[in-house]
């Protein structure tokens, strides 16, 4: 437990560091606002509001231990993902954000392979991620699982009722990006190897907040002074 709060506090630093303390299927036609983030409309929750200068179409989940990484089909083949950083975009065909970003995750997985491993998910059908015709992802790809509930698009139990942690969103979302409450697209979010920590969130295109190569090397630096104290393990 000891050695796990000391890599957090690693993280945490590291994100102060970079930030200047600022750590913090299509069914209806979506919005993309000034930003370059792209919603539903009626997405966004009742207390959705930005944090200091910074704003997030999700739910914030920094420094806490992602859920399993569970998928319903991957499109690509499986990634090793041991030992690695995940990057996780949450993403949509008809995101222009998306497609913007989609040269930059490509250098990450090109450029840092063998250290992290760049997975975009939605929550859209095959067919349509099939007839994508945006620039051309070059990392690894999966359909998320469906939501499931009594109604439509609702994360819940058999009995109809939210699963822990899933908060209901727009019909067609994935089971998977509802865990951290992603209502608006692209949605980045990084965990560590070791204990699948949250060490970076956000959309990565955001004015002054940016997912930089800088980000990605200090928090591989990180990773790499770990495992070189603990004799590489």
């Amino acid at each position: 437990m000891r050695k796990r709060l000391t890599r957090i506090a690693f993280f945490i630093g590291c994100a102060a560091a970079l930030t200047g303390v600022r750590v913090a299927g299509q069914d209806t036609a979506p919005a993309c606002d000034g930003t370059g983030v792209c919603t539903l409309p009626g997405a966004a929750p009742a207390d959705a509001r930005p944090v200091g200068g910074r704003r997030f179409w999700a739910e914030k989940r920094l420094f806490t231990e992602a859920p399993p990484l569970e998928v319903a089909r991957w499109l690509t083949d499986p990634p090793e993902t041991k030992g690695k950083f995940l990057v996780i975009e949450f993403w949509r065909t008809w995101c222009g954000a998306c497609k913007r970003g989609t040269p930059f995750m490509n250098g990450l997985q090109a450029k840092y392979g063998r250290e992290l491993a760049v997975i975009g998910i939605t929550g859209e059908t095959e067919e349509v991620v099939r007839a994508y015709k945006g620039p051309k992802k070059e990392y690894f790809l999966a359909l998320d699982r469906p939501k499931t509930g009594a109604a439509a698009g609702e994360g819940g139990d058999a009995a109809g009722q939210p699963a822990e942690g899933t908060i209901p969103r727009e019909k067609g979302q994935g089971a998977y990006e509802a865990l951290f409450g992603v209502w608006g697209w692209p949605h980045v979010v990084i965990l560590e190897p070791r204990f699948r920590t949250v060490v970076w969130e956000g959309y990565p295109g955001q004015k002054g907040y940016e997912l930089t190569e800088a980000m990605i090397e200090r928090l591989l630096a990180v990773e790499r002074a770990a495992r070189a104290e603990s004799g590489g393990r």
